[in-house]
């Protein structure tokens, strides 16, 4: 479909202020004109034709978009891929019950529960384990026994026993060994309350535990999911 532009002069030297307007035709790039009557000289002719070039390069210039020009697309190996953060890997998982032992009819002192590796990961050094406790109304960091072994008096946590151990007795969880922890947390655990337990390895993501206490507390307890 054509382009129609209308020009006309407002004052020439050669022609008169009454003159017929030029009509130009636009066809893609081809430009031609028509007048009704009178005559153009050669010289405004040009100056027409130079006017008429000028708009259609700027008209053509801004419909066209090049910003993109020259910039791949984005791919799958092009795509930001996320940093192996140690901090973000989990190491260990829970086994079996967590138990509670405590007093018929009252609370419960200790819990106990089992922890072993995920597969894809070697060893983690015990001693450098850090475990927390909270319920309702407190938080606590609980301290290893000296020696990492024995019955934790309040505020401490030890290893009780190891099982399916791998080579010579050391305080190093490896693959298929589970190590039992007992916590004894300052304040006892009443009746349907629940308890957050988070066990830390200095160069893996926590393992969360989070249990509830039975509604009557028995010398032992089984904790369940809440």
């Amino acid at each position: 479909m054509p382009i129609i532009l209308f020009y006309s002069f407002i004052k020439s030297e050669n022609i008169s202020r009454n003159h017929d307007p030029i009509v130009f035709l636009v066809h893609g790039h081809m430009v031609s004109t028509t007048r009704s009557k009178g005559s153009v000289s050669m010289a405004m002719r040009q100056y027409v034709f130079l006017t008429i070039v000028l708009i259609l390069l700027i008209l053509t210039a801004g419909c066209t978009d090049t910003s993109t020009e020259g910039q791949p697309l984005p791919t799958m190996s092009t795509l930001p891929v996320q940093g192996n953060n140690p901090q973000e890997i989990p190491i260990l998982q829970s086994f079996g019950d967590v138990t509670g032992q405590g007093i018929p009819g009252g609370t419960i002192d200790t819990i106990t529960f089992t922890i072993g590796l995920i597969d894809s990961h070697k060893s983690v050094d015990m001693e450098q384990l850090s475990i927390f406790y909270a319920d309702a109304i407190r938080t606590e960091t609980l301290r290893p026994v000296e020696g990492f072994y024995g019955d934790p008096p309040k505020g401490f946590w030890s290893i009780t026993r190891v099982e399916n151990e791998v080579g010579g007795p050391n305080n190093r969880l490896d693959n298929e060994e589970r190590f039992v922890i007992r916590i004894n947390p300052k304040a006892p655990l009443v009746p349907r309350q629940i308890v957050t337990i988070e066990v830390k390895s200095p160069n893996g993501h926590s393992l969360t535990i989070r249990r509830v206490a039975p509604p009557t507390i028995q010398a032992d307890n089984i904790l369940l999911p809440p």
